[in-house]
């Protein structure tokens, strides 16, 4: 199945990406990444390993978008896939969500994906669906994403001691919160532009 670009974006570095929905062709790279027990304890796995079928079912079940979740493959140069970004629980009458993100291959962690990956999607959230308040939690000894985390905007509004257990240790959850009014959506208006201008040479055309 061919990639179908919803958003473009580049890390700080300039390396192009893209968000767009997942492909059933993505499976094999989902099931290798979340085989992960780094990958998986991050996204609050602790131990887990998924098998094929698991994450076939995982896969086919956001494949279908709902009003309440939004989720977005993201995409390198190569259409290769590199991670996914979602907004969950989303509440349009009060203009809130959750944002969860993932990058699956560790060689793009530090890489400047996961913060463009996150102000693109916020950029979304605002834009189209009129997000006021994007939350997220994250534990407390992941420092590189607080850090990614924070250079989007977003900002620690409180912590829950000693909620994360691994091994004899304990560790907090952090929370944390973006207010989308001081976003930059210019980007998401821009595309709109061009694709009314594009729709006019077309017209102009028949």
């Amino acid at each position: 199945m061919a990639l179908f670009p919803i958003m473009t974006g580049e890390t700080s570095s300039g390396a192009p990406f893209v968000l767009s929905r997942l492909r059933r062709q993505d499976l094999p790279q989902i099931v290798e990444a979340f085989h992960n027990l780094e990958l998986t304890t991050y996204l609050r796995g602790f131990g887990f390993s998924a098998s094929e079928a698991e994450q076939a079912e995982w896969l086919e079940a956001n494949l279908k978008g709902t009003p309440q979740q939004v989720m977005f493959g993201i995409y390198d140069a190569a259409e290769t896939l590199i991670g996914s970004v979602a907004l969950r629980d989303i509440d349009h009458r009060v203009g809130t969500a959750e944002l969860g993100i993932a990058l699956y291959d560790p060689a793009h962690w530090g890489q400047g994906y996961g913060p463009a990956a996150t102000r693109l999607i916020c950029q979304y959230g605002a834009f189209h669906l009129g997000l006021y308040n994007i939350m997220l939690k994250v534990f407390a000894f992941n420092e590189r994403a607080i850090r990614a985390y924070r250079k989007v905007g977003f900002q620690e509004i409180g912590r829950r001691s000693g909620a994360v257990r691994l091994g004899q240790e304990r560790f907090d959850e952090v929370y944390m919160e973006l207010l989308t009014e001081g976003l930059d959506v210019s980007g998401l208006r821009g595309q709109l532009r061009q694709l009314a201008q594009n729709l006019s040479v077309q017209a102009e055309g028949y």
